[in-house]
């Protein structure tokens, strides 16, 4: 009984853990939502900024809930990590790094900033595929990072770059000569853009910088979550505590100590 009792005291101690960092540098949201819809909900990691009709964008423990965990100003820019279609609505999963407010915003209450995504929406026909040698990164085996090529300023500088693992998806060449390549995954960064001509020119012109945000539209096919769906959380907690107190009752009904009778003889 203490074993269950202890197993499920760790279990639920699981369950209310804010974050769980894996490998890769993967950090996924850690609550009853989530956990019971992770295979209907997508990862996003794009950038928006707030645009709600109140003035605000509603952080809510998890999508449908009537109480806001808090709210940000509109405005303010932050990171949508995963999105979901709940109950006919999307909804986004913010880890609020630039706000410190966690929780899930309707979409509806945001704007996309323009990001690689956009970009790819808007020049896919002119991607080819890279048949250089990388040879000016070569040099100083360093480069900077681009949300996308024009992009007012860099994101990151990378440095002592291992060229054995430095790939480029597909390459795109601007309207200046320059070549720039498609990186999906570098050294925990993903879905940059490095200049392949320029690698350490941090004063390339920002001729591409200019985007009001619009609102979002999904590209990728979500699974509806109905809004019925968040009682078997609570119908699984039941079922478990109803489990855990019959164990103990079956215990005391079966496990009873062995008596030996006293007194007189029987007599045949």
């Amino acid at each position: 009984m203490k074993k269950c009792i202890l197993t499920l005291t760790a279990v639920f101690f699981l369950l209310t853990c804010s974050l769980t960092v894996y490998a890769d540098v993967l950090i996924e949201p850690v609550n009853n939502f989530y956990e019971l819809h992770k295979r209907n909900i997508l990862r996003l990691d794009r950038a928006f900024t707030v645009n709600g009709e109140s003035g605000y964008a509603h952080v809510k423990k998890e999508p449908g809930a009537k109480n806001d965990l808090s709210k940000i100003e509109n405005n303010k820019t932050i990171f949508i990590s995963y999105s979901c279609l709940y109950d006919g609505d999307f909804w986004g999963y913010t880890f609020g790094y630039n706000t410190g407010h966690a929780g899930w915003i309707k979409m509806n209450q945001l704007l996309v900033l323009y990001d690689y995504i956009a970009f790819e929406e808007d020049h896919a026909d002119e991607f080819y595929r890279y048949e250089g040698d990388y040879g000016e990164i070569k040099e100083t085996d360093s480069a900077f990072s681009w949300a996308f090529p024009g992009a007012d300023a860099p994101e990151w500088t990378f440095q002592d770059l291992d060229m054995n693992n430095f790939r480029v998806n597909h390459a795109y060449t601007d309207e200046y000569d320059r070549e720039w390549g498609f990186v999906s995954y570098l050294y925990g960064s993903r879905n940059i853009w490095v200049c392949l001509s320029e690698p350490l020119n941090q004063e390339l012109p920002a001729y591409n910088a200019a985007h009001e945000p619009i609102p979002w539209v999904s590209d990728t096919a979500h699974v509806n979550i109905p809004k019925s769906a968040n009682s078997t959380v609570i119908l699984i907690i039941v079922l478990v505590a109803a489990l855990v107190i019959g164990t103990g009752i079956l215990i005391k009904v079966v496990w009873k100590p062995n008596k030996t009778k006293t007194g007189g003889n029987d007599n045949d």
